[in-house]
């Protein structure tokens, strides 16, 4: 499974290299992480431990995952005791 499509056309990936990415949210998590996709080249990143943008991984994205249920279970289990 290929987490970042690259694009066909080789003028909007050249956009990115002189302006930069463009970003558009592609999924927000409960835990304020974000994971983030450029609207011209398709890369996906998301946020690292020190808050900066980084290529999205399938390790970072499970990451992402087991941290969102852990806190689901931990808010649940606070609203119940």
């Amino acid at each position: 499974m290929s987490l970042q499509s690259p694009t066909r056309n080789p003028l909007k990936r050249m956009q990115c290299k002189i302006f930069g990415h463009t970003y558009s949210v592609l999924r927000h998590y409960q835990t304020d992480q974000k994971e983030y996709e450029c609207t011209h080249c398709k890369k996906q990143f998301t946020e690292d431990e020190y808050g900066q943008l980084a290529p999205l991984t399938p390790k970072l994205r499970r990451i992402n995952e087991v941290m969102e249920k852990f806190y689901i279970f931990k808010s649940a289990r606070r609203q119940s005791a």
